[in-house]
């Protein structure tokens, strides 16, 4: 199921080095996308800050900068 990101927060932890973008969605709960490369960090939290709409889907774990969909198929 589709649902929009609300607010993100980008983590880079040194040891060990590991990546992870915490995403919280608009109906309350949260996401975790974990064991990014710092390339993976950089191009995902540049989408997060210039897109505005963008969609996480829970089943997935997809990411995706749309405008609202219509229906759960418009973004599958």
């Amino acid at each position: 199921m589709w649902k929009k990101v609300d607010n993100y927060s980008l983590n880079f932890h040194n040891q060990p080095r590991r990546a992870a973008v915490h995403l919280k969605l608009d109906d309350g709960t949260e996401a975790v996308m974990h064991h990014l490369t710092i390339q993976e960090l950089h191009t995902l939290g540049h989408l997060l800050r210039t897109e505005p709409n963008v969609w996480y889907h829970t089943l997935r774990g997809d990411l995706a900068a749309h405008s609202a969909p219509e229906t759960e198929e418009d973004l599958d």
